[in-house]
């Protein structure tokens, strides 16, 4: 009978993480604010992972910052509004700050290495059609990536992406 009920209990704690790693994926979907964010693209064409557009936010750490963040750190990163819901990435910071957006990520590994948003909003999974086609108009020089996301205590979820012509 004690056999069972650890073999149950067992059971039981694998279906109640896999549901609690699910809950928290889809948390910044369903209480996230919606902030849209300019991004360049393309499609690396990755046999193993995928089809997917990989989005560049353009977020660079600055050498002096190097100093004060040790690396692979937990860093944050600040979004801005500009105008109504386009965001940009502002500052970096050691420490999440207070009454404002921001997307918690790790410093680099090394100080060669580019500062990494996380692989939720970095890789726009699509079907290989559209990854293609959406490399194809990004290649463009006239047009960028608007990238909508939803973001909800430091983590962020792409929820679309339209290529539009600049003005």
């Amino acid at each position: 009978m004690l056999r069972t009920k650890w073999l149950f209990l067992a059971c039981a704690l694998q279906f109640i993480l896999i549901g609690a790693m699910f809950v928290s994926a889809y948390l910044p979907i369903y209480f996230g604010t919606e902030v849209k964010v300019i991004a360049k693209g393309y499609d690396p064409r990755d046999l193993l992972s995928g089809d997917f557009v990989w989005l560049d936010y353009g977020v660079k750490l600055k050498k002096s910052i190097y100093a004060e963040i040790p690396l692979n750190a937990e860093v944050f990163v600040c979004l801005e509004r500009v105008d109504k819901g386009n965001f940009i990435f502002k500052e970096i910071l050691t420490k999440p700050p207070k009454n404002q957006l921001y997307i918690k990520t790790k410093a680099p590994k090394s100080y060669f290495s580019r500062l990494s948003l996380g692989r939720n909003i970095e890789k726009y999974f699509t079907t290989k059609e559209k990854a293609q086609e959406i490399q194809n108009l990004l290649a463009k020089p006239n047009n960028q990536a608007i990238v909508t996301l939803k973001v909800f205590r430091g983590k962020a979820r792409i929820v679309d992406l339209k290529v539009e012509s600049k003005q």
